[in-house]
């Protein structure tokens, strides 16, 4: 190096004067640090090539004395571009030292962010999912059927139900139900022991295990399936005989309900079994609409009680 290099230290003091402090409004702006060997020289004094390569050779290889830049690369990242941003430093005060302009490519502007789009919002998938477990709330109304008609009349009943597939590889699952029945009594059942009963109710309870055969969907939104199993019920009924009393006054006279005769039973728990034909769809990918119609036989002593129930319900 020749003597006007010892003045390079001052120069180097002066480059880091005009670096941004940290804490001013210039600050908020960052540029990344040009390439070590991204820059041009403009010579002051007329240096020809060959002394502007001597030149940059002799800085080059000052620089790299004073920072430990490696251009190879085998640093590690972080310590590779601290080491090249003193480099640059360096090197351009060498330069400057040797009566020479050193100019720098500008660095292009970062891409501008492409425009916020809010994300949409997923529509609601409206399919049937397979589920391992499920749960039904439904109710509707029961018909009775065959010589059942004679003796009762159809009624209300509500029911809640678990569906369990155990694999949604098989459309095969169990169910468990619970069913509650209300039903009112006919002639026949009126007419029994010989007393003229004219009120009453009989009311069922209990409940089913089925298996459930799911048929093939014709569109993803809707299903046919099967329905078919044993149950157990207990039933009880009440039947009244009653009369309406007359009694007037000087101005009103009124009719008051008098109690003339009831009986009351509840039977064991008498064994059933039921099928069934279901229909369902999805109203959104955690909901269905079902609707199921079948048929009930109760077994009790002395006859049974049949029954073809009309359901309508949720399942989730």
């Amino acid at each position: 190096m020749n003597k006007k290099a010892t003045s390079v230290p001052a120069i180097l003091a002066l480059l880091a004067a005009l670096q941004p402090q940290p804490g001013r409004a210039a600050a908020a702006t960052t540029t990344a640090q040009p390439a070590p060997a991204d820059f041009q020289l403009a010579p002051k004094m007329g240096q020809n090539d060959v002394q502007q390569w001597f030149d940059r050779h002799e800085c080059d290889s000052w620089a790299r004395q004073q920072t430990g830049y490696d251009a190879s690369g085998e640093q590690e990242s972080a310590a590779q571009a601290a080491a090249g941003k003193e480099y640059v430093r360096a090197m351009t005060a060498c330069l400057i030292q040797r009566d020479y302009e050193v100019r720098y490519a500008p660095e292009p502007p970062p891409p501008s962010p492409p425009p916020y789009v809010p994300p949409r919002a997923e529509p609601s998938v409206r399919e049937l999912r397979a589920r391992v477990l499920s749960a039904d709330l439904g109710g509707g109304y029961s018909l009775p059927t065959g010589s059942s008609a004679d003796y009762v009349h159809g009624g209300a009943h509500a029911g809640a139900a678990l569906d369990w597939f155990p694999s949604a590889a098989l459309p095969v699952g169990l169910r468990l139900a619970g069913n509650y029945i209300w039903l009112k009594p006919g002639g026949q059942l009126f007419a029994l022991n010989g007393v003229g009963y004219n009120r009453g109710e009989q009311n069922l309870y209990g409940g089913d295990v089925d298996l459930r055969l799911n048929l093939a969907r014709f569109p993803t939104r809707q299903q046919l399936y099967l329905v078919a199993g044993l149950g157990w019920y207990r039933i009880d009924t009440t039947l009244q005989k009653v009369a309406g009393v007359r009694q007037c006054g000087v101005n009103y006279c009124a009719i008051f309900q008098t109690l003339l005769a009831q009986e009351h039973d509840t039977s064991p728990v008498e064994s059933a079994w039921n099928a069934g034909l279901g229909w369902e769809i999805a109203l959104d990918s955690h909901t269905a609409f079902f609707l199921e119609a079948g048929y009930r036989h109760i077994r009790r002593e002395g006859g049974s009680l049949q029954l073809v129930p009309i359901s309508l319900g949720l399942r989730f």
